[in-house]
């Protein structure tokens, strides 16, 4: 999949993700979404590179140990240009 940072994508139920995050953890690959039209339905998924998707995680221990992971991810890849933006919208 070619999916990266600040990507949107369509998941299965319809509603247009933003990918907010991306890493590397265990040898795959995961995502941190959020609902481009709720900002409060996240979802946290795992890149099955098998047939080219995304599965859901629920898994709370994983997301737990993921959080941190996301966060530095994120931190490396939001901009200068990004930070004003959203300095404009507030």
């Amino acid at each position: 999949m070619d999916v990266e940072i600040k990507d949107t994508i369509t998941l299965n139920d319809g509603n247009s993700y933003i990918v907010v995050s991306k890493t590397s953890h265990n040898d795959d690959i995961y995502y941190y979404l959020i609902d481009k039209d709720n900002n409060e339905n996240i979802k946290f998924c795992v890149e099955k590179k098998e047939n080219n998707s995304l599965l859901e995680v629920n898994d709370n221990n994983l997301i737990q140990q993921l959080l941190p992971v996301f966060l530095k991810a994120t931190s490396k890849a939001i901009t200068k240009e990004d930070i004003e933006l959203l300095l404009e919208g507030s």
